[in-house]
């Protein structure tokens, strides 16, 4: 899952940033809302954290014009201090799919982020299964055949994108996306290097050698063969 991160508060950012490491999602971070409306506009991201004090565009006219603008367009949960009733009815008459005031409880904040992860998801459900190898997103957890698959954070965003695709084909470039930062800027050399190195991982617990199947001059798909 992939979050941008939209404050213009160095200290709460900080806190946001750390929190979303700590719960294995990859963000992005946006200090003013033509910036974040810029970035919006080029990455798929899952989910905005959006604050509403903020320079250049205020979260309220972000919120309304990623609402105009977008084909696929993220979740977004306000992270405000405006705490009357009537600026929370505004904030999700503009959109917002949820409403949280400053200070938070980052406990409270986890829970409300995956709930709202789950509700673009029908029927619901917390992971996914093809074949023999299973991902739960709520842990970060993985397996083969009922063994432990121990992943790094990359590795899990690699696999938990190849899983959402269902069999399709995942091109570098969603995939990159998928598993890094902005900031990263990976090259194809390092995307290839952590699938290779998750190929192994899978097969050192007796899947396929085939189940991770690259796609040549496009990207990587599970093998539907083995999604039974």
């Amino acid at each position: 899952m992939k979050i941008l991160l939209v404050e213009d508060d160095p200290l709460i950012l900080d806190l946001l940033r750390e929190l979303m490491e700590l719960w294995g999602f990859i963000s992005d971070e946006a200090t003013d809302g033509e910036a974040a409306l810029e970035m919006a506009q080029e990455v798929d991201y899952d989910l905005l954290l959006l604050d509403l004090n903020l320079p250049r565009v205020d979260g309220l006219t972000v919120c309304r014009r990623l609402r105009q603008m977008l084909e696929r367009q993220p979740l977004i949960l306000m992270l405000t201090a405006r705490d009357t009733k009537g600026e929370k009815m505004l904030g999700l008459e503009e959109g917002a799919d949820d409403y949280m005031v400053k200070p938070f409880d980052p406990q409270m904040l986890h829970v409300r982020i995956k709930a709202l992860l789950r509700r673009v998801e029908r029927p619901l459900h917390t992971g996914w299964q093809w074949g023999r190898l299973h991902l739960e997103r709520d842990s970060h957890g993985a397996d083969y055949d009922g063994r432990e698959l121990k992943l790094t954070a990359k590795e899990y965003l690699i696999l938990e994108a190849l899983m959402q695709a269902g069999g399709r084909t995942c091109s570098k470039g969603r995939l990159l996306h998928a598993a890094w930062s902005w900031a990263e800027c990976p090259g194809e050399e390092s995307l290839k290097t952590h699938v290779k190195n998750l190929r192994a991982k899978l097969m050192a617990l007796d899947a396929p050698a085939d189940l991770l199947e690259t796609v040549y001059g496009v990207g990587f798909r599970l093998n539907p063969a083995h999604s039974g």
